[in-house]
């Protein structure tokens, strides 16, 4: 709409016009001085009454606006009705005071959604810290340590930072045991963290791990990290919290050994033998030479049908007694039968040594005794060797029982080695004489001395 800037001429000049063509006659006279007075006082007043009403009061009324604004008030207008400039800018500001007023609304339900939401973190970060030895807050996005630096400086007297990943790394070397550095410091490092919420989508992490307390040993903790806002990549918080699970893991474990365990032995269990001899040799392992040993008790029916099977616990749990007493904690010792015990012995770099061990273990026997102390439990063993006759556990554990077989069709109490490669077996039987192998029999290395009996 153009502006009516006419109406600021012709208006006021109007009735000045019409009282000077009355003073004048209808300008039948000249015009003087004195016939200009009144019309140009006219033409003043009325100036200034459409200045107050065109300009000023609108004017006004738009700084009056822009205060209320700048107070606060997002709903101030300005209003014009003339066809003005003035007016063009009144609905101009009109637009734009809508658009701020609407902004300033979502603002306002934003900065209300982040109240509720600080003060749910205050209350949930104070719930945890009631059943929680430890509780942090951390920005992922600037890496940084928003609560908690002062509890976790008090426990870890090492800490002097706020920094998260340098806060994660330094628990790892100092306080975490070896067996879960690394794990821990891949599950919590910031990068893990990161990626777990952006490419996974996972709410929340968990580990478990070992750390040392104030008296060296080692306690099991848990560890969460839970994101408050996985809906933003700007800004990323979490909240973690640890907590001290020491008797239920300790209650974890024996539950766990207890199921790998033979009940009447205490020994693993077949099943168990197996999967941990097979895990250590296509792991560990795999460099070293091993010796799989199989050992069954001579006559182990006689023992039950003569003193009954009361007695044949009891030999089945001192043979185990003393197989776990002679070996190391890192050899693998099973109950692989109803009589029968699989050891694997690692890391054998000494033949002296294994068959010095085959004849504790004859040794060893001897010195069980039943109710019955005339009676001697004597064994019998048979053994593989890896990588030589085998590198798998059923390959091993084959052979070793055909050497074991050996043994027993040939005298018993005493041990024999698998052969891979010889086709004869001369071993020295109980009556002294040289047994021959058939080509059709398992072939067996004797060794020296294979007798476990006493001279």
């Amino acid at each position: 709409m153009k502006d009516r800037t006419w109406e600021w001429i012709l208006l006021p000049f109007l009735p000045s016009l019409v009282l000077l063509a009355l003073l004048t006659n209808g300008f039948s006279r000249p015009i003087g001085f004195q016939d200009l007075i009144a019309p140009a006082i006219i033409f003043v007043l009325l100036q200034l009454f459409l200045w107050q009403r065109k300009i000023r009061k609108p004017v006004n009324d738009f700084i009056n606006a822009i205060r209320r604004a700048i107070n606060g008030d997002y709903q101030a207008r300005f209003s014009c009705e003339d066809g003005s400039a003035l007016k063009r800018l009144s609905v101009a500001y009109n637009q734009l005071m809508s658009c701020v007023e609407s902004q300033m609304d979502e603002l306002s339900e934003n900065r209300v959604l982040q109240n509720q939401m600080y003060e749910n973190e205050k209350i949930y970060r104070s719930a945890l810290e009631l059943t929680c030895e430890r509780v942090f807050e951390a920005d992922l996005s600037h890496n940084r340590v928003l609560y908690g630096c002062e509890k976790y400086a008090n426990t870890f007297p090492f800490l002097r930072t706020e920094i998260y990943d340098e806060m994660v790394r330094s628990i790892a070397e100092h306080a975490v045991s070896d067996k879960d550095a690394k794990l821990f410091r891949q599950t919590f490092s910031r990068s893990s963290l990161l990626k777990a919420l952006r490419r996974l989508g996972v709410p929340e992490v968990s580990m478990d791990y070992r750390l040392r307390n104030k008296s060296g040993e080692f306690v099991w903790y848990s560890a969460s990290v839970i994101f408050l806002n996985s809906g933003s990549y700007d800004g990323l918080k979490i909240i973690g919290y640890v907590k001290n699970i020491n008797e239920r893991k300790k209650q974890e474990i024996e539950i766990l050994n207890q199921s790998q365990k033979d009940g009447l032995t205490g020994l693993y269990n077949k099943k168990v033998t197996e999967n941990m001899i097979d895990s250590y040799l296509s792991g560990e392992g795999q460099s070293s030479r091993h010796a799989v040993i199989m050992v069954d008790i001579d006559n182990f029916k006689l023992i039950n049908d003569s003193f009954g099977h009361t007695q044949g616990d009891v030999a089945l749990t001192k043979v185990s007694q003393k197989l776990q007493s002679l070996f190391r904690t890192t050899d693998i010792v099973g109950r692989v039968g109803g009589d029968e015990f699989l050891v694997l012995m690692k890391n054998v770099t000494d033949s002296g040594a294994l068959l010095e061990k085959l004849k504790s273990i004859g040794r060893y026997f001897r010195e069980i005794r039943l109710d019955d102390e005339s009676y001697r439990i004597h064994g019998s063993i048979g053994v593989s060797l890896y990588p030589d006759d085998g590198i798998c556990y059923i390959t091993l554990f084959k052979k070793a029982d055909m050497a074991l077989y050996y043994s027993k069709a040939h005298g018993k109490d005493q041990y024999y080695f698998f052969d891979s490669h010889k086709k004869e077996c001369s071993g020295t039987a109980n009556n002294g004489s040289k047994q021959k192998w058939d080509d059709t029999a398992p072939r067996l290395k004797p060794i020296e001395s294979t007798s476990l009996k006493q001279r």
